[in-house]
């Protein structure tokens, strides 16, 4: 095998072979370095702050260095002189170093203030065995120069030394080793966990108790944490610590980037995207000539490589044989094996990383399971018991792979990048998908290449698949003896385990999961289906097997035999997981929220099947004309013309999709629709439980019984049609696959997406565009060693009591260029904020005669209490139901200061809309504080201040508690106006939904109290100001003026599962107002108009504001995720319902009659039974659901489905 030298990135890309070498091999490539020369893993100088690449070049240094020669020579007199001193005086040596003072014991290292705390479980540990000193290396983060050399076995306890030992001679000793780490001194118990357990006394030397405590509740989500059995899974193999990291030497041995000024200003030139003639350009420049070191680009890159990087970076050859040519490609790649060890050792992961899995339970008596990260699902756990077998206690390295290929631009012949990324289940999901936190690191990239001289395509095809299988093979190749014999590696938490790194999970689109699974696109590569049929739901899926996929291609290249992979739906492709014995990538491949649901179920077939059923014109003008709410994009244009139609825009359409088109379908159509919906917003959930994931396969088989509607409507011609949707068929294994790996918002592929900017798009840009590899793994290093750095200086600098430098990333503005407006929920300006309390509802250290002024900072802000004076019940007792009932109660801010000071009530009558806010203040001072109404007088010409927008700042409800806290807005601003009186910017005025008063518990029985939805109100807000001087001694908090929306109804629709509203009048037509604390907000909203109530011939466009027009509305849950949770039907916001009256029943019955014209006349008007049927059956009468049932089955199916889905029992 010719072995290929690794590239000098600064020489060039270039490549050399022996004379006569063979080139027929299918991967050639320079063998392996166990311990890579790069800054990853380094020894050190004991003298001075020099960082070395091995124990030998440490050695070779000191010996040319005058100062270290001479500084340990003095070391070596000194420890001569101690030992001799101790041998005259006849005591024991002890040159075991104590533990530093400042390195706290495992058990006693502090949390995280900021971070959410996670479920840690930490096994007691047993006293590690004696053994030869460990050759595993120690990670760069944790270099401190020591004075003595410290072994990594478990010596045996010596006798108390007299008081001052003196050591004796030795013989001549030699030179002393790189640092290691410092011994934890044996405790009783250095479980981290939690959860209580026996106590290991390792003093005593007593076997450790392997069996696990029961579990524990988490205080942080209330579920219940069931352990691993096995308390030896994921325990450290021996009691070392490593020391801390010396901020001093390490800052000393970086040269000129040790200086905080200099380093800032060499991030900024190499973070901000300018070319290398730029740089020269700034740095030769007056600014600069003098006030920093380098006089060049040259001499800054030359310091930045110095610092310390990632894993290296390697060539390897891969050869493709065709016709018995090879032809040459070449893998650009990192160690997998290394990159694993930098994630488990990054010091920023210590509150992050799990290492042995659990099971999370609802409640203690473990009922129903709870599926997040993937310690919580089914595969961690089952692997864990195969590693238990294992000598040792084990710990599993679960990797997530990623790869996506991307085109690079469509010039310079339109080249393309392959990159792989790799990060580990070990880190949560929520710390995985965000870039910034750098746990997902690029792998390699993998070779592309089209093979266009092939005529044959399907050699082509096999060609192309060969390289990647190949390429893939070689790159997870240290992965085979790592997996089976585990490797010994430094963790985040400065403990020692032996690591089983084994491939979890592969996250791809459609064509690259067929591709790394060997299966034709008609197929499944997660189960055996066959494609006839597999659009149904009907048949049970079964899953691939490893041993039968392996055994079929072999049977291909021994035999030639085509009869299994056509069986099969195989690829004559040896795959590169084949090598890797516990991989089985049927279980490995993760759901695509991205490609399979926003861009798949949702872009290429619900738009395009309610556009051939509604209009492709009338879906736009739908679109443009919706009322708008804070966070949601209004598409200006319509969405027939987005031209750009990526994830973003799908979720921003799928907000508002449902309640536009509802009203034009049948119940039906629109309960099919609901169903897609339904699935997709499921599935994107953080947690879900058994009870979920039912709810998920009802949602499914509800559409699958309702899309052959699309073949009767036309738009199909046959039902076979769904056979070739292959993302129909993989929404059938989300809920096997949630159980296993977990829910799939860890998995999705917009990770990759957003990579590629990072890793291959900002590269290649940096690249001089020929060979391009070198070049821009030679940039991402750089880049790599910057932040590497820059959190070391930011240590450093707090250590020092200095605030630390953090580099402000500003994001890049979005181009309007399909129409479409972001509807932002930020001032154009930094606006202070301040919280509002609610003991009187004023500003948080406000006073009372004070109007204008906030002095309140955000840091001190408590949450404003919505169940405050006059909201508890009477007797202020609660029952245990509602106890366990959740109310949400945001943070609420204003800014400091008003955005329109001092402005005239007249003003605000006539620019905000204001109408009524005299006399609905009146009735606020009134109602709330009874002040009689002479001195609840508000003239025009009172001067008040307004405020533009209020901020609620939710944290995760408590049946999702690992979503991340959510920010809402609400808006109240007038049109703006430019220097030549035209309009700038449109008013808006949001909705919001407040807690309605009152809402105390009743004693007569036909006023029952409260519940659910029907506890808030929804009111169209005109302005947000404070009381005038002579009012605000009766209040001086800031207060709303709102135009009120009647209350919800009771129960929302069985078709499509939306509440509605409309405007609440007075008699005389004009709508109803009202004047309340800004406390008494709770949400941001959205009411989508009743398109189809509106008059056919009024014309949509987007100035029209349909607030004005129309009366009757729908309240739109899918807003967001969390209102969204909030509302589903086993949410504790809807649970507690209370069931109404027949008379209630029936009206709503009727007004669900009312928006849908297409049911029989006789279901309501003609038939008696029917009526009396339908409130008995909303009203929980079971006896009269099944004869009404009965009745209408055959004659009027969608009333039965409301009917039905209204009954808790039916349901």
């Amino acid at each position: 095998m010719a072995p290929l030298l690794r590239i000098n990135f600064s020489s060039g890309f270039f490549r050399r072979r022996k004379k006569g070498a063979e080139t027929s091999s299918s991967v050639t490539h320079s063998a392996p370095d166990p311990t890579p020369s790069t800054t990853t893993y380094p020894s050190t100088c004991l003298y001075c702050p020099k960082i070395v690449a091995s124990e030998w070049a440490r050695s070779q240094h000191v010996s040319k260095r005058p100062q270290c020669r001479e500084a340990e020579a003095a070391a070596l007199a000194e420890s001569t002189k101690q030992r001799a001193e101790a041998r005259a005086n006849g005591e024991p040596l002890n040159l075991r170093p104590e533990r530093p003072p400042s390195l706290p014991l495992v058990s006693e290292a502090p949390e995280r203030a900021h971070k959410r705390p996670r479920v840690h479980f930490v096994p007691n540990v047993a006293p590690s065995r004696q053994s030869a000193p460990r050759t595993t290396p120690v990670p760069h983060t944790k270099l401190v120069p020591a004075p003595a050399p410290t072994s990594t076995s478990t010596p045996a306890p010596a006798p108390a030394p007299a008081p001052a030992p003196a050591p004796a001679p030795a013989p001549a000793p030699a030179p002393a080793p790189a640092p290691g780490p410092v011994e934890v001194e044996e405790t009783a118990d250095v479980d981290a966990s939690p959860l209580s357990g026996n106590a290991h006394d390792t003093a005593t030397g007593s076997k450790p108790d392997t069996r696990a405590s029961p579990g524990w509740i988490d205080p942080a989500t209330g579920f219940f944490i069931e352990p691993f059995p096995d308390k030896s899974a994921g325990a450290p193999i021996s009691d070392d610590i490593l020391p801390p990291v010396d901020l001093e030497a390490y800052m000393r041995s970086s040269g000129e980037l040790g200086n905080p000024l200099y380093f800032e200003t060499a991030e900024l030139l190499l973070t901000s995207g300018m070319t290398d003639k730029d740089k020269n350009r700034h740095l030769k420049s007056v600014l600069y000539v003098g006030n920093v070191p380098w006089p060049n680009t040259g001499c800054l890159n030359a310091d930045v490589d110095r610092l310390r990087h990632g894993p290296s970076w390697h060539l390897y050859e891969i050869n493709v044989n065709h016709k018995d040519n090879p032809r040459v490609q070449y893998l650009m790649m990192r160690n997998v094996e290394h990159v694993i060890r930098d994630i488990m050792a990054h010091p920023g992961f210590k509150d992050d990383l799990i290492y042995a899995p659990v099971k999370v339970w609802t409640t203690p008596d473990k009922r129903e399971r709870v599926y997040g990260d993937m310690w919580t699902a089914d595969w961690w756990w089952n692997m864990q018991i195969r590693l238990q077998g294992k000598s040792g206690p084990a710990t599993l390295a679960a990797l997530v792979i990623m790869t996506d290929q991307t085109k690079l631009s469509t010039m310079c012949g339109g080249q393309k990048a392959y990159p792989v990324y790799a990060t580990l289940g070990n880190v949560g999901k929520d710390v995985r998908r965000k870039p910034s936190q750098r746990a997902t690191v690029l792998l390699g990239y993998l070779p592309v290449d089209a093979f266009e001289d092939i005529g044959d395509d399907d050699e082509r095809r096999r060609m192309k698949a060969e390289l990647i299988h190949r390429s893939m093979e070689t790159m997870l190749r240290p992965l085979q003896a790592a997996s089976e014999s585990g490797v010994e590696m430094w963790c985040a938490d400065g403990r020692l385990r032996r690591i089983y790194p084994k491939v979890a999970a592969y996250i791809a689109d459609w064509p690259e999961q067929n591709l790394m699974a060997c299966t034709s696109e008609g197929s499944c590569p997660i189960c055996v289906t066959k494609q006839r049929g597999r659009g149904d739901n009907t048949e049970p899926k079964l899953l691939r097997d490893r041993d039968e996929t392996l055994n079929a291609i072999r049977a291909y290249f021994d035999y030639k035999s085509k009869v299994q992979l056509k069986d099969l739906s195989l690829k004559p492709v040896w795959p590169w997981w084949a090598c890797l014995t516990d991989t089985d990538l049927s279980t490995c491949l993760t759901p695509d929220l991205l490609h399979q649901l926003y861009q798949g179920i949702f872009k290429s077939h619900l738009i395009r099947w309610v556009q051939y059923l509604v209009g492709i014109e009338k879906l736009d003008s739908r679109f443009i004309a919706t009322t708008r709410a804070a966070g949601m994009t209004h598409f200006a244009k319509g969405i027939s013309k987005v031209q750009q139609w990526t994830g973003r825009e799908s979720k921003e359409m799928l907000k508002q999709f449902l309640p536009l088109v509802v009203g034009d379908l049948t119940p039906e159509l629109g309960k099919l629709i609901a169903s897609a919906v339904e699935f997709i917003y499921r599935a994107h959930s953080s947690t879900m439980t058994e009870t979920d994931l039912n709810e998920l396969d009802d949602a499914l088989e509800t559409f699958h019984r309702l899309k052959n509607l699309m073949v009767d409507e036309g738009f199909y011609p046959s039902s076979a049609r769904f056979d070739r949707i292959p993302k129909i068929h993989m929404l059938g294994h989300y809920s096997h696959s949630i159980r296993q790996l977990g829910t799939p918002d860890g998995y999705s592929t917009e990770a990759p997406e957003h990579l590629h900017i990072e890793y291959a798009k900002d590269p290649w840009r940096a690249s001089n565009k020929v060979r391009p590899l070198a070049q821009m793994t030679t940039y991402i290093r750089r880049l790599e060693a910057i932040r590497i750095h820059r959190a070391m200086m930011n240590q450093w600098l707090a250590s020092k009591g200095k605030l630390p430098m953090a580099r402000v990333d500003i994001p890049d503005g979005r181009e309007d260029q399909d129409g479409r407006e972001v509807e932002v929920e930020d001032e154009c300006r930094p606006v202070e904020m301040s919280a509002v309390t609610q003991s009187t509802g004023r500003v948080a250290g406000d006073a009372v005669d004070g109007i204008g002024g906030f002095t309140q900072d955000d840091r001190d802000v408590e949450p404003a209490d919505i169940e405050g004076v006059g909201f508890s019940d009477c007797d202020g007792s609660k029952t245990a139901s509602e106890a366990n009932r959740y109310h949400p109660d945001p943070i609420r801010k204003m800014a400091k200061h008003p955005t329109r000071p001092n402005l005239r009530v007249q003003d605000v009558i006539s620019d905000y809309g204001a109408s009524d806010i005299k006399s609905a203040t009146a009735d606020f001072l009134n109602q709330r504080f009874e002040v009689p109404g002479y001195n609840t007088i508000m003239s025009e010409n009172h001067r008040i201040n307004i405020w533009h927008r209020l901020y609620l700042h939710h944290p995760p409800p408590p049946f999702a508690p690992l979503d991340p806290p959510r920010r809402e807005v609400i808006r109240a601003s007038p049109t703006s106006l430019d220097d030549a009186g035209r309009p700038r910017k449109n008013g808006v005025w949001d909705v919001a939904m407040y807690l309605e008063r009152p809402n105390r518990r009743a004693f007569a029985r036909n006023d029952p109290e409260k519940r659910g939805l029907r506890r808030y109100r929804a009111g169209r807000v005109r302005a947000f100001f404070t009381l005038p001087p002579g009012l605000s001694r009766y209040y001086a908090g800031p207060l709303a003026y709102l135009e009120l929306f009647t209350p919800f109804n009771s129960g929302s629709s069985p078709t499509h599962g939306l509440h509605s509203t409309s405007w609440d009048l007075t008699s005389t037509g004009a709508r109803r107002t009202l004047v309340l604390p800004v406390t008494d907000i709770v949400f941001a909203c959205h009411l989508s108009p009743k398109f189809h109530l509106l008059n056919e011939e009024l014309k949509l466009n987007a100035q029209i504001d349909l607030f004005a027009i129309s009366r009757h509305y729908w309240f739109n849950h899918y807003y967001s995720h969390y209102m969204y949770q909030l509302l589903w039907p086993d949410s504790t916001l809807l649970s507690s319902e209370s069931s109404p009256d027949p008379e209630t029943a029936l009206a709503r019955a009727e007004s669900e009659y009312e928006w849908s014209p297409d049911l029989s006349q006789r279901c309501f008007g003609t038939c008696a039974r029917v009526s009396r049927a339908v409130a008995a059956a909303l009203t929980g009468a079971k006896a009269e659901t099944q004869p009404l049932v009965d009745l209408l089955a055959p004659d009027v199916p969608s009333l039965m489905f409301r009917v039905a889905s209204s009954d808790p029992a039916v349901r």
